[in-house]
């Protein structure tokens, strides 16, 4: 089979990228001939196997002293094309499905018309070569947005699948200048995909699309990194060993995770525990935390999926104390190396997980009371911490105590490959 995926974003450095890369990498295991359509700097370097085409569409980047405005280029503050060709580098920054990226970002609710013109005119010149070129029997656009509804627009005979990364239902209540843009064309895709029913339900609620266009793929790790093979024993005596991986932003709740280990860290009761941290940041409030972390904690920053690996390999419990996700590939990729993960108790992610990974062995943080969609009332933070920290202790001490015997579940059904294999079901 022919493939073309199309992301807007980097096909790295997020979860959505990270998956798109995994899934593109799993077609082509199977032996499916492929090319990428996606959204970097001129840069960034794109890890893809060497059998799949890269198509680029560059950005650019504000800290790049290199490019100046040139002509031919569309003003970000303004509604007109100044030349009918598109540029070579669109004028403004990658355009992020979070508020927050971990690299120089556009939010998508501050796109004028000028700037979707330009992002429109730039992605579909690509993206026709691609066609042009692959003829490709599947498109597998990522995130039911704005680049989706575009493709759908300008290739309506196509069969073209969307996956939604939860980001974009997000985003689909914060952009009212794209909401109508986008709604009409998500409607008409030939596939919707899931990561769990929650979201299935709720595509169908936002888009309209009848449940027999709506399919749930779940996630997946890569399994021949993410095992517990070479996994390093905690030493007896030594500190129990805690990591959180991901972007580091309020959203993902990293200002409750400090405050619930500061209680426990203060606490005589509570065994000797280090964290390491890894994952982006641009949050200016948290900046200044990581360079002022307590003894017990260390940042590596952003790191390569080799460093990931090896950090985890060497954790006991891995904590993601998120307000919003879609389906979170690294508690797959914790429960595979050994580690204990802690979640908060997410919409459709127990459920999912607990359908695919039976003997999983995830401890959840009940979900507080929500303001918006990723932002606790004040209340609900409270509880939050509170409970985080209690079910932290929990696990800390279990750890310390041998109570937990180090017994890694069963994820065979959440591989990349598996999910590469629900998504072609019925489409041969």
């Amino acid at each position: 089979m022919r493939i073309l995926n199309i992301s807007a974003q980097k096909p790295h450095s997020t979860g959505s990228g990270t998956y798109m890369t995994e899934l593109v990498k799993a077609f082509d295991d199977m032996g499916h001939r492929q090319i990428v359509v996606c959204g970097i700097y001129p840069y960034d370097r794109v890890s893809l196997p060497q059998s799949v085409l890269c198509y680029p569409v560059h950005f650019t980047d504000p800290e790049d002293n290199d490019f100046r405005f040139e002509r031919g280029l569309v003003h970000p503050d303004t509604d007109f094309v100044i030349e009918a060709d598109p540029p070579e580098r669109i004028s403004y920054p990658i355009v992020g499905m979070s508020d927050v990226m971990p690299y120089p970002s556009t939010q998508y609710k501050k796109m004028t018309t000028g700037m979707i013109r330009e992002y429109e005119n730039a992605f579909i010149k690509t993206i026709s070569r691609a066609i042009k070129d692959l003829d490709p029997d599947l498109i597998i656009c990522h995130h039911l947005f704005l680049l989706t509804a575009l493709v759908k627009k300008h290739f309506p005979d196509r069969c073209i699948y969307g996956i939604s990364h939860s980001t974009d239902l997000r985003q689909m209540v914060l952009c009212e200048n794209l909401r109508d843009l986008v709604r009409p064309y998500i409607s008409q895709l030939d596939m919707a995909l899931a990561l769990h029913d929650d979201q299935a339900a709720k595509i169908k609620e936002v888009f309209g699309i009848e449940d027999k266009r709506i399919k749930v793929i779940g996630s997946g790790y890569d399994h021949k990194r993410f095992n517990s093979f070479g996994r390093e024993p905690r030493a007896s005596g030594s500190p129990v060993r805690l990591c959180y991986a991901g972007k580091i932003s309020k959203a993902k709740g990293i200002p409750e995770l400090f405050s619930a280990l500061d209680i426990l860290a203060s606490d005589d009761g509570v065994p000797a525990f280090t964290l390491c941290m890894a994952g982006g940041c641009r949050d200016e409030d948290l900046l200044k935390a990581l360079g002022d972390l307590p003894d017990y904690a260390e940042w590596f920053g952003f790191v390569s999926t080799d460093e990931l690996v090896s950090i985890m390999k060497k954790s006991d419990i891995f904590i993601l104390p998120s307000y919003y996700e879609g389906l979170p590939l690294v508690i797959m990729e914790s429960m595979a190396t050994g580690a204990l993960p802690i979640c908060t108790d997410l919409p459709g992610v127990r459920k999912w997980i607990g359908a695919h990974v039976p003997d999983s062995n995830v401890r959840y943080v009940p979900m507080p009371e929500m303001l918006g969609i990723d932002t606790p009332t004040d209340e609900g933070r409270s509880k939050f911490v509170r409970d985080l920290t209690s079910v932290i202790k929990k696990a800390i001490t279990d750890i310390d105590e041998r109570y937990i015997t180090g017994m890694v579940p069963n994820t065979d059904s959440a591989t990349w490959y598996a999910v590469a294999s629900r998504i072609l079901k019925g489409n041969k």
